[in-house]
C-alpha cells in the first residue's frame, strides 16, 4: 500500500506518512469495531426492497484465521475460505451491507443473522438455481424469510404445458415481451416465464450443434426439449409483487453478479492475506468503501450509456493517467491526452 500511495497526490493531500505498520494497525483497529462498522452501513438503509445474495467465497492464505475452513466452491477448489453475504439496495443501486461467515455455516442460517444485526425487515433473498432444494425453501419458510429462486428447467413442479395452453399474459421488459402464467403446486408459487427471443437463440444454437454433429446433441432431444426452450421458472413466496415486478426482482441479481465480479476482477478482493481476524474485517471494510465507490462509477457509466463503450476498470486506467508534476515548487496538472478528456467531459467531470 505504501508504494501506491507514494504515487498518489492523496500523500500530499493527507499530508500523513504511511507504512506497513501503520496501515495494519489502522485496518486492525477498525476490524475490532464492528459496531462502528455496523452503524456507518446502517447509514445507507432507507425503506424499500433489499436483495439478498446467496454466499460468495473469499480465499484465505493465513493459518491464523479461525473462521477460515476448508471447503469447496463450484470451481472445485479445497483452499481455506470465507463466506461472504451480501446486501443490496436497488433502489439506491449500491451494496449497502455485508457480513463474513465460516466456511463451513451454511447461507441460510447465515442470512437471519446477517438481517437482524442490519435491521432490515424487507429483504428477499435472490437465489441462483443451484440454491433450490426442498431443505432450503422449508428453512426460508420456518424462518419467515422472503425468497424468489429460479429452478432447473428439469424439475418436476415445473408444467410447461400451462405455458402452450392458458398463457395469455405478456408484461415488456428491456424491450422484449415476456408471456407468463402462475400457478400451485404442493402449496408453493410458481411463475413460469417465456421469453420468445431467448427460445429462437437457444433453439438456433442447439440445432447449430445438431448440424455440426457434436456429440449428445440430436434433433431428437432438441425436439424432447423444444417446450422448454426460453423459459425460466421462478419459485417464491412473495405474493405482494405480480409477474413483471418479479421477473425483474431476480433480474435484478444480475446489478449483484456485477457487483462480486468487480470486487474480485477490478478490486482484487477474492483472496486475503490478512494475519488475523481483526485485520481481515478491516480489511473487508475497506473492500465494501471501495466496492461502493466502483458502483457509483458503474451508475455514471450507465447513465450515460457508457457502458457499451467503458468498464469500471477502463474508467479507472484512464484517471490513473490523470498526473501532476511540480515545477518551480508548485504542482501543475499535466496534460490529459484527448480520449481521456472526451470521455471525462461525457461523464460531466471537471478536474481542476
Amino acid at each position: 500500500m505504501p508504494f501506491h500511495l507514494g504515487k498518489s497526490m492523496l500523500t500530499n493531500a493527507l499530508d500523513y506518512t504511511f507504512t506497513d505498520k501503520k496501515i495494519s494497525l489502522l485496518l486492525n483497529t477498525i476490524g475490532q469495531n464492528r459496531e462502528t462498522v455496523v452503524d456507518f452501513m446502517r447509514s445507507f438503509i432507507q425503506k424499500g426492497d433489499y436483495l439478498l445474495t446467496d454466499l460468495t467465497n473469499i480465499f484465505n492464505a493465513s493459518n491464523k484465521i479461525s473462521i477460515a475452513k476448508e471447503g469447496y466452491n463450484s470451481d472445485m477448489i479445497f483452499d481455506k475460505q470465507i463466506n461472504l453475504l451480501y446486501i443490496y439496495s436497488p433502489s439506491l443501486s449500491l451494496p449497502v451491507f455485508y457480513r463474513l461467515f465460516p466456511e463451513n455455516i451454511r447461507e441460510v442460517k447465515g442470512i437471519r443473522l446477517t438481517l437482524k444485526e442490519s435491521g432490515i425487515q424487507d429483504a428477499i433473498m435472490i437465489a441462483d438455481k443451484g440454491f433450490y432444494s426442498a431443505e432450503n425453501v422449508n428453512f426460508l419458510e420456518d424462518q419467515k424469510l422472503k425468497y424468489i429462486i429460479p429452478l432447473r428447467r428439469d424439475y418436476v413442479l415445473i408444467n410447461y404445458e400451462l405455458m402452450n395452453k392458458t398463457s395469455s399474459n405478456y408484461f415488456k421488459y428491456d424491450d422484449r415481451y415476456i408471456w407468463h402464467v402462475y400457478y400451485e403446486v404442493d402449496g408453493h408459487h410458481i411463475f413460469l416465464f417465456l421469453d420468445e427471443k431467448l427460445m429462437v437463440q437457444e433453439e438456433k444454437d442447439f440445432l447449430n450443434r445438431v448440424d455440426n454433429k457434436l456429440e449428445g446433441y440430436t434433433i431428437e432431444k432438441f425436439l424432447e426439449k423444444r417446450n422448454k426452450y426460453g423459459t425460466m421458472a421462478i419459485i417464491t413466496n412473495v405474493l405482494d409483487k405480480n409477474a413483471s415486478q418479479v421477473y425483474s426482482s431476480y433480474k435484478s441479481r444480475n446489478e449483484i453478479e456485477v457487483m462480486f465480479d468487480g470486487m474480485k476482477n477490478v478490486l482484487d478482493a477474492d483472496k486475503t492475506y490478512m494475519q488475523n481476524e481483526e485485520t481481515l474485517q478491516g480489511w473487508m471494510f475497506i473492500n465494501h468503501l471501495t466496492l461502493q465507490w466502483y458502483y457509483i462509477i458503474y451508475k455514471m457509466l450507465k447513465e450515460n450509456e457508457l457502458l457499451g463503450k467503458y468498464s469500471v476498470n477502463d474508467m479507472i486506467v484512464h484517471l490513473k493517467e490523470v498526473r501532476k508534476v511540480r515545477i518551480n515548487n508548485k504542482w501543475i496538472l499535466e496534460p490529459i491526452t484527448n480520449h481521456t478528456q472526451k470521455l471525462l467531459d461525457k461523464l460531466k467531470i471537471s478536474i481542476t
